[in-house]
């Protein structure tokens, strides 16, 4: 039996990026994660997980054109950039994919990262 995961994104008021609102899906299905630049001062934009328990793991970041995914998660992952959006597709959802999924920019003026939140990937 395929359990069905739920991915809850929250949105963050003031901040310099936006994402996607909540989505849900079955195991072996895949989702797609947004996150889009409300301004256009950046250098860089990168998506993050955080499973339960474990450090901040970078998966994909994205400097002015280039995308690149670290070699772990080629295989899971496809990032997109269209514009000022960067958006991350997960591949052949499993129970493993919970975590908590950041998107964060890097600030040109400024050097800061900042971050938005995408809340856990959960199986029932």
């Amino acid at each position: 039996m395929t359990g069905i995961l739920l991915l809850i994104l929250f949105l963050s008021e003031g901040l310099s990026i936006r994402q996607s609102p909540d989505l849900s899906d079955y195991e072996g299905q895949k989702v797609t994660l947004q996150c889009t630049q409300v301004d256009t001062s950046y250098n860089a934009m990168y998506w993050f997980r955080q499973r339960p328990f474990e450090s901040l793991e970078l998966i994909v970041h994205n400097y002015v054109t280039i995308d690149t995914i670290e070699d772990k998660f080629k295989e899971k992952f496809i990032a997109v950039k269209n514009g000022h959006s960067l958006d991350l597709t997960v591949k052949d959802l499993q129970s493993t994919d919970s975590g908590v999924y950041f998107c964060a920019k890097q600030d040109a003026q400024h050097d800061n990262l900042i971050f938005n939140l995408n809340k856990n990937c959960t199986t029932p």
